[in-house]
């Protein structure tokens, strides 16, 4: 009966240090308040890097970057090391720089164009231009 007794002891003692180690480890993680702000500006860094990748997806893009001679890959595993300020710098360009977002420039081009071509006789579109001749 003593042995009995003995090794109840050393089966208590090993899993009640086995349950103060699992206690211990689970205590060390920590938890904090999370902002609006930066839940929100997290999501949105994680969209927009999402929106890039999904333009490299499309088969005009990746063929203007083979035409380039970049490889494909390459410019994924470059795009996915831009940091978050860096992706949004690249998608405000893109919105900027869109062909043909410009329509009040676009107006004005055609204009023009129709007015020099009214002065130099190749069209008559405007009624208060006269021809050079």
């Amino acid at each position: 009966m003593g042995i009995l007794t003995l090794s109840k002891k050393g089966v208590a003692v090993v899993l009640s240090a086995q349950l103060l180690f699992a206690t211990q480890a689970v205590t060390m993680a920590q938890a904090e308040m999370l902002g609006t702000e930066a839940a929100i500006g997290k999501y949105t860094a994680l969209a927009n890097r999402d929106a890039l990748l999904d333009e490299m997806q499309r088969e005009d893009i990746r063929a203007e970057i083979v035409a380039l001679g970049v490889d494909p890959l390459e410019a994924e595993a470059r795009l996915a090391a831009l940091s978050d300020a860096e992706i949004g710098t690249i998608l405000t360009q893109m919105e900027r720089d869109n062909a043909g977002a410009d329509v009040i420039g676009t107006l004005f081009t055609i204009f023009v164009i129709l007015l020099v071509t009214d002065l130099l006789c190749f069209t008559r579109f405007f009624n208060f231009t006269r021809c050079v001749r």
